[in-house]
């Protein structure tokens, strides 16, 4: 019985710590960041709420890079 309360007093404490640092803060003024450790989400703050980063892709790169050299030469 001694070592379920044992176990249960350790499993509480490890999700405690879990839970504080989880995400790490960096503040760059005026950007303030805030990246999420267990998921890699990166989040800005904005007037106060924060938004979500969207990361963006190699497909959605190399398509970006296509539309300019598009319109470029169309110049």
């Amino acid at each position: 019985m001694k070592t379920l309360i044992w176990a249960i007093v350790i499993l509480i404490i490890s999700v405690g710590i879990l839970a504080e640092t989880r995400y790490s803060i960096i503040v760059n003024p005026p950007i303030v960041s805030k990246l999420d450790r267990l998921t890699g989400d990166t989040w800005i703050a904005n007037s106060g709420t924060w938004i979500k980063v969207k990361h963006a892709g190699p497909e959605s790169v190399a398509a970006e890079g296509e539309k300019i050299k598009a319109e470029s030469s169309k110049k």
